[in-house]
């Protein structure tokens, strides 16, 4: 049957802003390039109603293959048309032809106006199935003896998924370097996307490989993403991806989001692209047919990025200056300026570890309360050597118009780690949950501690003008110990310190190396550490014996979920 491409204005402005609206050029993004996807050719099916190939897919299955096409229908006329009755068959260019079996969702009426997707499958006992060459619509009498066949429509398959893995699989589809922009060839959509983000992160039930993709929406109407999937492959093997976002993601004209896939993969695999597939769901008709599967057809290829472009870039960062933050993040919000204040790395003698603190300054720069940020953090040294930071276990949930709060985090470090330089990320933990993504990186020194009688601990700076340490005989003649302290402190406005702020601890060590007695004090309550001269009674500690001369530690001590984080911030001799 003669095939007949709508040709006249009003089916170019069809074409461009309904059914072929995933055929659009879309401008590469940072690269200047375009990347431009071929129109898709509808055809003739009715008088009204316009036909167009969505997808077509041949892919190994155990016994076999699976064939499955979805073909997306247009009424272009006044009234609500019938879809005529039909078989959809597919041939190959060996001259063998398959009939598919339709979905039970398929539509069998379209309004005015309206567009229609007809899914179809079949499963095939054999993977000789060769190259598919065209799809055609037949109607079949079977009221007439013999039975009458009439072709009601006929169109080429310019575009195949074959499925499979390594180079073979993706001979049939477009190839995009990482972070060019694309949209979905087929698809009824005109969002383009681009890849911005890849990590690897190891879960309870292995590694996954999260990625992040850019999704916008350049046209002049709100758009719900469609459906689509990424996965992963290695030369070897596929590695099927799963969307995090649960419900629709719907862009408004301009708007652009991020959409998250979780892919699991093996210990030691080297990925070598990232596969966009387009999904549709087939329903089998009748009752006890089973339930509906996802058919899944590969659209384009993602070379997998090389070591510098899958993890977000650091930028250089001086301590104490706002922090620029991915715009489109919802963690943070846009009247919470953050700081970071403080990054130390300190020994702990005889914890057999290093610990890096460090200290985020949170201001409401709004005229009302705002709820407090929660985000992750990370640290990671010049090799890619990654630290998970734990977050102080006890934060103010409101942030209070024109004043500032201080955040710790804390990292424990091994003792060989000798870096000065880190790379500070900040990530969002509910985005892509269980998952985490960047919202922030920042290229940064640790700190120097200050000079001998002074300390930082943000807000407050300390100078210890003088420490003495003296015993006392207990009625059990033991010994117990007092701190006699004769501090400086000053403390920067504007910026509260409540119960959750952390503490001092004073650790006594004698001669031995032994820690004899310790106290914990505070900024906060009416026991606060003061400026003067104060003592600090460590009687909760004895000990049978004493010995001299005594050194005392002084860490600065904060609460995490992960137990009590010290950071040695002065050793005084006694």
């Amino acid at each position: 049957m003669k095939k007949n491409p709508w040709k006249t204005s009003l089916t170019a402005i069809v074409l461009g802003t309904m059914l072929v609206q995933g055929g659009m050029t879309v401008w590469a993004a940072d690269t200047g390039s375009a990347v431009t996807s071929a129109p898709t050719v509808n055809y003739g099916l009715t008088s009204d109603i316009r036909a167009a190939i969505k997808s077509v897919a041949v892919t190994p299955t155990a016994s076999g293959s699976q064939l499955a096409v979805t073909v997306r229908l247009y009424n272009g006329g006044t009234t609500q048309n019938r879809v005529p009755e039909h078989e959809l068959r597919l041939q190959t260019t060996s001259g063998v032809s398959y009939t598919l079996k339709p979905s039970a969702g398929n539509k069998e009426t379209l309004q005015p106006k309206e567009i229609g997707e007809l899914v179809y499958m079949t499963s095939i006992d054999s993977k000789e199935i060769g190259q598919v060459s065209q799809l055609s619509f037949v109607n079949v009498d079977i009221y007439s003896y013999p039975k009458v066949e009439t072709t009601l429509l006929t169109m080429p398959t310019a575009s195949v998924w074959y499925g499979g893995t390594g180079a073979a699989a993706l001979q049939n589809l477009g190839n995009l370097a990482w972070g060019q922009s694309f949209t979905i060839p087929g698809v009824n959509s005109g969002l383009s996307y681009s890849t911005v983000e890849t990590s690897m992160q190891d879960t309870a039930t292995g590694r996954v490989a999260v990625i992040t993709l850019l999704a916008s929406n350049p046209g002049e109407g709100r758009e719900t993403v469609p459906a689509f999937r990424v996965d992963a492959q290695s030369e070897q093997k596929n590695y099927e991806g799963k969307r995090s976002e649960a419900e629709p993601v719907t862009l408004e004209a301009g708007e652009k989001k991020y959409l998250h896939y979780a892919i699991p993969v093996e210990n030691g695999v080297t990925l070598t692209n990232l596969v966009v597939l387009s999904t549709d769901s087939f329903a089998p008709k009748g009752e006890g047919q089973g339930p509906a599967t996802t058919l899944a057809t590969g659209k384009l290829a993602i070379s997998w990025p090389k070591a510098d472009q899958e993890k977000s870039t650091a930028v250089p960062y001086t301590i104490g200056q706002p922090i620029a933050f991915d715009p489109l993040t919802k963690v943070v919000d846009k009247q919470t300026q953050v700081s970071l204040m403080e990054l130390h790395l300190h020994e702990n003698p005889g914890e057999g570890y290093q610990t890096a603190v460090a200290k985020f300054k949170l201001t409401n720069t709004s005229s009302a309360p705002i709820a407090t940020p929660n985000f992750q953090s990370e640290l990671v040294n010049s090799q890619g050597v990654t630290y998970q930071g734990a977050r102080q276990t006890n934060v103010t949930t409101m942030l209070n118009p024109g004043l500032s709060y201080v955040v710790s985090y804390a990292y424990v470090v091994p003792q060989t780690e000798a870096g000065t330089s880190f790379s500070l990320k900040l990530l969002d933990a509910a985005a892509a949950a269980p998952y985490t993504t960047t919202i922030a990186a920042l290229q940064t020194d640790v700190q120097k501690e200050g000079t001998d009688s002074t300390i930082s601990l943000y807000p407050f700076d300390l100078v210890f003008n003088d420490v003495t340490v003296s015993t006392q005989t207990t009625p059990q003649l033991t010994y117990s110990y007092k701190f006699r302290l004769d501090l400086g402190i000053t403390q920067k406005e504007n910026v509260v310190v409540d119960n959750n702020f952390s503490k001092l601890r004073f650790e006594i060590v004698d001669s031995a190396g032994r820690v004899v007695g310790s106290k914990d004090a505070t900024f906060t309550g009416p026991n606060k550490l003061i400026s003067g001269v104060q003592t600090i009674d460590a009687s909760n500690i004895t000990t049978d014996q004493v010995s001299y001369p005594y050194t005392v530690n002084v860490y600065e001590t904060i609460e995490t979920p992960n137990g009590t984080s010290k950071r040695l911030v002065k050793v005084i001799k006694g």
